[in-house]
């Protein structure tokens, strides 16, 4: 299992055995959320998956990440401690429509294993506890 320093921000090293190659078609995965806890659990489920894997704990972070990285799909909890999620990812659709979006918050009326899709803005919604299948379908589908 992965440890994070505080706070779990930046870049986590891609598999030792990725070559150069590989890395150029890799598709990255940002995950914000102000509980480690969380973050790690991502982390460890995905890193043997091939992706570039970024974390933030807050929206500024994960900001400064877009900014310095390619970033092909985001999940965000609804609350952070500088943001609300809704807002972080609403900010991302302006500036890189093209990044999946996906919002996840223990508050949402949204079945255990589901997701449904905001048709408005593009946003897909997970509820908390999420299901980690549901999540690895849907990046699947959505990146290839």
């Amino acid at each position: 299992m992965r440890h994070f320093q505080d706070p779990p921000t930046g870049p986590v090293p891609p598999e030792p055995a990725a070559t150069e190659a590989d890395m150029e078609q890799t598709r990255s995965l940002l995950f914000v959320d102000d509980e480690t806890d969380i973050l790690e659990i991502l982390v460890d489920f995905f890193s043997d998956e091939g992706y570039e894997l970024h974390t933030a704990t807050r929206a500024a972070d994960a900001i400064r990440i877009i900014d310095q990285h390619p970033v092909d799909f985001i999940l965000s909890d609804l609350k952070l401690p500088d943001s609300s999620g809704s807002d972080f990812l609403d900010g991302v659709r302006e500036t890189h429509p093209e990044v999946v979006r996906v919002l996840t918050s223990g508050y949402f009326d949204v079945r255990f294993g589901e997701v449904r899709e905001d048709e408005r803005n593009g946003t897909y919604y997970l509820s908390k506890p999420w299901d980690l299948t549901t999540l690895k379908h849907l990046v699947e589908q959505k990146l290839g």
